[in-house]
């Protein structure tokens, strides 16, 4: 069974082999994981999954568990409000079960930025906002659960 976070990483891997399809970008093949794993330490802090807000709302709740003994609150309910708290802070930032701590517009350009700078990327073929508009284009449209 697949982890959330490994999700994230087929996100990467994703973006990298569609940018390639689409000649956006080149490099040399046996460098493929290595950019994604670059890609993914660059972006997987910023990208969330419905374990990470589990994580952060069990976090939030940890100290005050002592606290439910006294109340009427069960630890499901302040579960619950806790990663209800957690969710609504990301506002518009989610898509297919990510959560984006920044705005997706950021989180393309930082891996367009990447691109341009990097090593191990041959060539750019496109200007950055159109590099970074077809990164949206492959996060809005990449859905973990279609991915075996």
């Amino acid at each position: 069974m697949m982890t959330e976070r490994e999700s994230v990483r087929l996100l990467c891997k994703s973006i990298i082999s569609r940018l390639e399809n689409q000649k956006v970008i080149s490099f040399a093949a046996r460098l493929r994981q290595v950019i994604a794993d670059e890609v993914f330490h660059l972006i997987g802090p910023v990208v969330l999954t419905d374990q990470d807000l589990r994580e952060r709302a069990l976090a939030r709740i940890g100290a005050s568990v002592e606290a439910l003994k006294d109340s009427q609150f069960s630890e499901s309910d302040q579960f619950k409000a806790a990663r209800a708290i957690v969710r609504a802070s990301f506002g518009d930032d989610e898509l297919n079960g990510f959560y984006f701590q920044k705005p997706v517009k950021y989180v393309a350009n930082s891996i367009a930025s990447y691109f341009m700078r990097s090593s191990h990327i041959d060539d750019v073929y496109e200007a950055d906002d159109e590099v970074e508009q077809k990164i949206v284009e492959v996060i809005k449209k990449f859905d973990p659960k279609q991915v075996h």
